[in-house]
């Protein structure tokens, strides 16, 4: 599911709330939920059906702002499972690998995922995102993550030790190793 800002909130969308400057959260909308904080509880029934962008006013005069998920956001509200990558240099690493539309990019050490999101959006419509990481737990927390994207799979993987996949010997565009050896995976690459 692509989330367009012509797009209204639908129940189960996560969704970026901007309580104030330095207060965001990723919430995933569902109907018989609220959200409670320091100014108020807000109701996400009533948030259903409004727009992105839109300013939620409660009874107690607290507001918080409803944004479209992007990559952006993402990064800056991701749980931190490793040290990421923000946006500055995420710009470049895309920029650098050429990914554009319709690449297939293949990702060893997803970490927080940060990286990973901004490839998913820079491969659309047509690209797709397959990323490895050793451990276990990591791996599964950032699959729930990427469920919302539909053109990223998440695998469990050891890429210095196994190497990548050999179904994707000569299909892939780019590779990014974000390793603490990452020459030992070159001849896989």
């Amino acid at each position: 599911m692509k989330i367009s800002f012509n797009l209204c909130i639908r129940d189960g969308y996560l969704i970026i709330v901007y309580e104030r400057h330095d207060t965001m959260k990723a919430v995933k909308v569902c109907k018989n939920s609220v959200l409670q904080n320091r100014f108020s509880v807000f109701e996400h029934s009533d948030w259903i059906g409004k727009p992105f962008g839109s300013i939620i006013f409660s009874n107690s005069g607290g507001f918080l702002y409803l944004l479209a998920l992007t990559p952006e956001l993402w990064t800056l509200v991701l749980i931190h499972r490793t040290q990421i990558l923000y946006i500055a240099d995420i710009s470049f690493v895309i920029m650098y690998l050429e990914v554009v539309p319709g690449c297939l990019v293949l990702e060893s050490g997803t970490g927080s995922g940060s990286l990973t999101t901004s490839f998913a959006r820079a491969v659309e419509p047509t690209g797709y995102v397959y990323t490895f990481d050793f451990h276990e737990q990591r791996a599964a927390s950032a699959r729930e993550d990427f469920e919302m994207t539909g053109i990223v799979t998440m695998g469990v993987r050891d890429i210095l030790g196994e190497g990548f996949p050999d179904q994707f010997s000569g299909l892939v565009d780019s590779v990014f190793l974000d390793l603490p050896q990452p020459w030992l995976a070159i001849p896989s690459a």
